[in-house]
């Protein structure tokens, strides 16, 4: 039986975000200035690459757990990420209650969002991935925008921490790992748990592991456009 995480963009469009989700047939996406993620029933079927093609209209959509093997000869793989999937452990640090310097962000922060993702290339965030809820950021004492962290899939069980990023100028002072630890026991406070994903490589792993994430599993990420 599929775990709802073995495909974690379709359990979110089917689930908790279906109200975000754009459908034709066998194919969901999220709204393009959301998320670019998209998703199919069945990636070996051919009427559902037909349904996603119509729904992409053109447009480069990213799917999880879709090897490169299965995108089909009219499909154009623009990149292909190895992601690791990590999951809560009984360890995993939380930290609880509030912090002063740590902010919620909204729509009015968007611009300083977008800015720092600029200098910082966390993955995809686009002008109302806000909109996905439950960003927090700290700010320097001129009031910049320095770090960050959110929430971006959401399976009923499960809710992904995404968009972790420091600007260069102040990494090395715990901040990625504070939002992470807020986030997480913000997450675990509504009942859910917390996972992530971070391109194999990435430095940041190591930080995931001794803040107690594990390893449940590797997951291909693919950004495809159709007819080209």
């Amino acid at each position: 039986m599929m775990h709802e995480l073995d495909s974690p963009v379709r359990s979110s469009l089917d689930g908790p975000h279906r109200h975000q989700a754009l459908r034709v047939g066998r194919a969901a996406r999220y709204c393009p200035t959301v998320t670019p993620f998209a998703a199919v029933v069945d990636d070996r079927s051919g009427a559902a690459w037909n349904d996603l093609a119509e729904l992409a209209s053109g447009d480069a959509v990213a799917l999880f757990a879709t090897p490169p093997s299965r995108v089909p000869d009219r499909w154009r793989i623009e990149a292909h990420l190895e992601c690791l999937q990590l999951v809560e452990t009984p360890t995993l640090a939380l930290a609880l209650g509030g912090a002063a310097d740590v902010v919620d962000l909204g729509l009015d922060d968007v611009p300083a969002m977008l800015e720092l993702v600029e200098q910082t290339h966390p993955g995809p965030f686009l002008e109302h991935t806000v909109d996905l809820g439950g960003y927090i950021g700290v700010r320097d004492e001129l009031g910049r925008l320095v770090a960050m962290a959110g929430r971006r899939l959401a399976t009923g069980g499960w809710r992904e921490i995404s968009a972790v990023c420091t600007s260069p100028a102040h990494r090395g002072r715990g901040l990625a790992r504070r939002l992470v630890a807020i986030a997480a026991a913000r997450i675990k406070d509504e009942g859910e748990r917390p996972f992530l994903h971070v391109t194999a490589g990435n430095p940041a792993i190591a930080l995931y592991d001794a803040m107690g994430f594990e390893l449940r599993s590797t997951i291909d990420v693919v950004v495809v456009r159709h007819g080209e």
